[in-house]
């Protein structure tokens, strides 16, 4: 999962993954709620490894989306939003789809939620 300062404001961030790959961020705070989805690519992504596994339009399509439990976080939900799904926009691997089909050929892909996050590198 990102590592995060967990100071907090009363900031709670969940993030939305297709087995291992992100694609929405969510956070609230006392003052509301924000949504934003990532980049399309991202999307993209998890729709090409589904399809390359054969789960796109199944039941294990469906059942490979998972939020991740609320965390506390830094800053207004808008701030948090808005620097997390930067963080992931910014460094999304270019070659993230075929690093995940080898590791799935070669029967190391993990689909945990959070397992690839240490691949979108700090900005």
């Amino acid at each position: 999962m990102l590592s995060l300062s967990l100071l907090t404001m009363n900031t709670k961030l969940r993030i939305l993954y297709w087995k291992e790959i992100p694609i929405q961020i969510q956070t609230q705070d006392d003052s509301g709620h924000t949504s934003v989805l990532l980049e399309p690519c991202f999307q993209e992504a998890a729709d090409s490894l589904a399809m390359f596994e054969g789960s796109f339009g199944t039941d294990d399509y469906l059942d490979g989306w998972e939020w991740t439990e609320p965390i506390d976080v830094e800053g207004s939900a808008g701030e948090a939003t808005e620097r997390i799904s930067l963080h992931y926009n910014a460094s999304f691997p270019t070659d993230l789809v075929s690093r995940l089909k080898n590791l799935h050929m070669e029967g190391k892909r993990d689909p945990t939620p959070g397992s690839i996050d240490d691949w979108f590198e700090q900005s």
